[in-house]
């Protein structure tokens, strides 16, 4: 096929008509280092002046003289402009193909390729890529912001496959002590959930149902074995098709805030000396046992005990030893009892206790458990004057029955009364409420 116009300056002109549009500096030299084809773009991207062009295409040495002059090759910044432009040329000779970047003065950066041409000589292309290398340069800035917020923040992110296994983590090392190497490939509910409790994993679950997950806290365990307590919130991920990729989240140890609140908790429901539940916390198991109770139409038993004597013993052995006497007390009795059923205390030597599914006559049973094993217990004093001391206690008991329409203060009234009963009948003993008798009201 043959050049199309009229002659070789008719297939030049199109040709530099070409690449005139093109968005690239062209440059085209011979194996004479002369220029033989430009267009716009490179003089403008260079700012050459127009005399450097009024005499025709100017040859590499003309265009490196000038740039040296002007300072163009940074690198080389103070050397002689002769030298430098000897330089460029030398390096033009040996021609290889490259690309490298090059920041002009001005702060524009270009990236410059070059290729040997085949009968000798070479084209260059200068591509204007400062906005690409700004945008590159802001990326780079907020990732590492991201990274640095989340090296430096109790969080880490992560991704998971469809599988559920971990295919990206950052920032989980200072958390957990495992390396990412370590748990990549492996699935997140058998590494983030409590072990032993890994199927019933609440954020497993809703990746499994491909549910969002929104500050799920999950009880996990770091590395060395210690419980560590993570807030998760995730999003399930899908492709253009609607196909399930897996998940995206991020995770943050919350373990000192829920520490915290399980401190301030114990405060709140639990007695400081014993350790026991105090009157709000049983007061809320009680109305939870009732609604239970509805259901399940089984009657429970209320035990109230009261330390014989306890007065004398703040007396002649202090407050101290009185606060030992006490949480023994508390300790017998736990010991004594049920998972399921509740001792607090509700103050000074006194002692209640939630005995759930118990009829009178099992209730009476317990209680005379636990009056004869305080009565058994030798209590460390510490005094060299007094180094074991014993106690008994007076036990009531009443029966709330699933029907009783009944408050937690008139049960513990009618407790209170059969405590009196045993105190009056000579103490050490488990008296059964007025009117409840199912044996004797009374054991000692």
């Amino acid at each position: 096929m043959g050049r199309p116009g009229n002659g070789s300056d008719s297939y030049q002109d199109a040709l530099q008509t070409i690449i005139d549009f093109l968005p690239s500096g062209i440059t085209m030299f011979n194996a004479e280092q002369r220029m033989v084809v430009c267009n716009e773009n490179f003089r403008t991207l260079l700012e050459f002046p127009d005399w450097l062009f009024a005499d025709g295409l100017p040859s590499l040495r003309d265009l490196a003289l000038f740039n040296a002059r002007r300072g163009e090759y940074g690198e080389f910044r103070g050397e002689d402009p002769e030298k430098i432009a000897d330089q460029v040329c030398d390096r033009a000779r040996a021609m290889q193909p490259h690309v490298f970047e090059r920041q002009r003065p001005n702060g524009t950066i270009l990236e410059i390729r070059g290729e040997p041409l085949p009968g000798g000589g070479w084209v260059s292309i200068y591509t204007d890529i400062t906005d690409r290398k700004r945008n590159e340069e802001n990326l780079r800035r907020v990732k590492n912001l991201m990274s640095d917020a989340i090296n430096f923040s109790p969080t880490f992110i992560w991704e998971a496959d469809a599988e559920g296994r971990f295919t990206y983590l950052q920032g989980i090392e200072h958390i957990l002590g495992f390396s990412e190497s370590e748990l990549l490939g492996q699935p997140r509910h058998t590494t983030l959930c409590d072990a032993g409790h890994c199927d019933g994993c609440d954020v497993a679950a809703r990746m499994k149902a491909r549910q969002p997950v929104e500050r799920l806290v999950v009880e996990s365990r770091n590395k060395s074995g210690a419980v560590v307590w993570l807030s998760t919130s995730a999003q399930p991920v899908f492709d253009q098709a609607a196909r399930y990729l897996g998940y995206r989240g991020v995770d943050v140890d919350i373990t000192e805030i829920t520490l915290a609140r399980q401190a301030l908790e114990q405060m709140a429901l639990h007695d400081p000396l014993t350790g026991l539940a105090n009157r709000r916390k049983f007061q809320d198991r009680f109305q939870l046992e009732r609604l239970r109770q509805a259901r399940a139409g089984l009657p429970l038993t209320l035990l109230a005990l009261d330390v014989d004597h306890f007065k004398q013993v703040n007396d002649s052995w202090g407050h101290g030893v009185g606060d030992v006497c006490l949480t023994t007390v508390a300790r017998v009795l736990v010991s004594q009892l049920r998972s399921i059923d509740l001792v607090a205390r509700f103050g000074g030597e006194e002692f209640v206790v939630l005995l759930a599914d118990t009829n009178a006559e099992t209730g009476m049973l317990v209680a005379e458990k636990l009056r004869r094993a305080l009565e058994n217990e030798a209590i460390a004093t510490g005094l060299a004057a007094q180094p074991e001391l014993k106690l008994t206690a007076s036990f009531g008991a009443t029966v709330v029955q699933p029907w009783e329409t009944i408050s937690l203060e008139a049960a513990i009234e009618r407790a209170d009364g059969a405590v009196y009963e045993a105190k009056r009948g000579g103490r050490n003993r488990v008296c059964l409420a007025e009117g409840q008798a199912s044996m004797a009201n009374c054991e000692t």
